[in-house]
């Protein structure tokens, strides 16, 4: 068992693949909103959220999850990823508008036009999985 969670919601793939390369790195749980929405977290002090964004919104599975899990999320660490196709400043904005509507402070965007490592991820992926293996 592992102290840290990856929840995501992908609708394209996108999200799914840096979810999975993110729980690898890191050697947590992987948990797909659409297969599974029942999720006992108790186990875990930290969970990283990961959605994909339509219409500047995050995908509504995350945010009924959430909505439905308060409870089980109070007292935890969590962050957030997203993935967007926004460049360094809309994507900046629409990170900071998603993390404050699902209350989630400690957040990072990815847009994949970044340099890719060997992996296909871009370095900020490798730095983000380097800083949540600190926490």
């Amino acid at each position: 068992m592992t102290s840290k969670a990856v929840v995501y919601a992908s609708s394209l793939g996108k999200t799914r693949k840096i979810a999975a390369y993110i729980a690898k790195g890191l050697g947590a749980d992987l948990f797909d909103l659409k297969k599974q929405t029942v999720i006992d977290l108790s186990a875990y002090g930290h969970v990283i959220f990961g959605t994909g964004i339509h219409a500047g919104k995050p995908y509504r599975p995350l945010v009924d999850f959430m909505e439905n899990n308060k409870d089980q999320l109070a007292g935890k660490k969590k962050s957030l990823f997203i993935s967007c196709m926004f460049g360094e400043e809309k994507g900046e904005e629409q990170m900071r508008k998603v993390s404050a509507s699902l209350g989630v402070a400690d957040a990072i965007f990815f847009n994949g036009k970044k340099d890719k490592g060997e992996e296909g991820f871009g370095a900020s992926v490798d730095a983000f999985i380097k800083e949540m293996s600190r926490r």
